[in-house]
């Protein structure tokens, strides 16, 4: 499939994908995520503040971290797991949430800011080619998948400007027909949207307010009926990277009061130590791209 074509001439039926399908149902399904083995998982560059090289990855561990969440989702939760495979070279690949925007048979690859991760970009393409997808594009301007964009019912809520330019918030909205609204994040260690902002169902989402504009949190206000913030604990223990299908939360361990809101509204929250990822600024979304269906 030629990525090279442009977004428009690839999205001639632009009546949002999502049509027909209620809020509700879209967020209690069980989802379809895409992962990707620890393999070559190591800190062998640094492109945020929490990479370190000489704070380097604990194999053993990470591996027995990685499994423990697969097998939340698939034994506990009976969500459907798929699987890329590792690449050496490609230690950031364990990632998938960076891996592109997938919504129906459309995804938009990842177009990433970095040399050091430019190389996933093929491997992510090869693998949705052979899952079958039939729209595939490459975005113009730096979008690093979902990482940066995050669905709510029939809206993108899309982050930048630290690995996405806002420019391709017009690609997205283009391609997948529906509403983009741009959240400008503005604390580096907080330097993709899925590190400040959950999805949690129809009416609610997570979020941490000092990684954000204030313009950019009245306009997730305006749209969103319940905001939960999160505190600074719950931020630094990667609280909001988080995994929810409606009913059942999956988040990193030590973000307390935010399992207690969470508790509190009655959702079933699973805790799970990410200590290896967090090292390089990455936790249980970044682990886990959705294929929205």
């Amino acid at each position: 499939m030629n990525t090279d074509t442009t977004l428009l001439e690839r999205t001639k039926d632009k009546r949002p994908l999502l049509e027909g399908l209620s809020a509700d149902a879209r967020r209690t399904s069980r989802p379809s995520i895409l992962m990707c083995a620890p393999e070559h998982y190591d800190i062998e560059y640094e492109i945020n503040p929490w990479m370190h090289e000489e704070n380097p990855v604990i194999p053993n561990l990470a591996a027995a971290q990685w499994s423990d969440l697969r097998g939340i989702y698939m034994q506990r939760l009976g969500w459907d797991v798929r699987l890329v495979e590792p690449v050496a070279g490609l230690p950031d690949m364990v990632f998938t949430a960076n891996g592109g925007f997938v919504l129906g048979d459309k995804v938009m690859l990842p177009h990433f800011r970095h040399p050091d991760r430019q190389g996933e970009t093929a491997r992510f393409e090869a693998w949705y080619k052979s899952a079958g997808y039939r729209e595939i594009v490459m975005p113009k301007y730096d979008n690093e998948g979902e990482g940066d964009v995050l669905l709510w019912n029939d809206v993108l809520f899309a982050g930048y400007p630290w690995r996405s330019d806002r420019a391709s918030h017009k690609e997205l909205a283009e391609f997948f027909g529906l509403r983009v609204v741009s959240l400008q994040l503005i604390d580096a260690r907080f330097y993709h949207l899925d590190t400040a902002f959950t999805v949690i169902d129809s009416s609610t989402v997570a979020l941490y307010p000092k990684a954000f504009t204030e313009e950019s949190i009245a306009a997730v206000r305006k749209l969103v009926p319940t905001v939960i913030e999160a505190t600074d604990d719950d931020a630094l223990a990667y609280g909001l990277n988080a995994m929810s299908d409606g009913g059942t939360i999956v988040m990193p361990s030590g973000a307390a009061h935010l399992a207690g809101e969470y508790r509190a509204r009655g959702l079933s929250v699973i805790e799970t130590s990410i200590s290896e990822y967090q090292k390089a600024g990455g936790g249980v979304k970044c682990l886990t791209l959705v294929l929205h269906e």
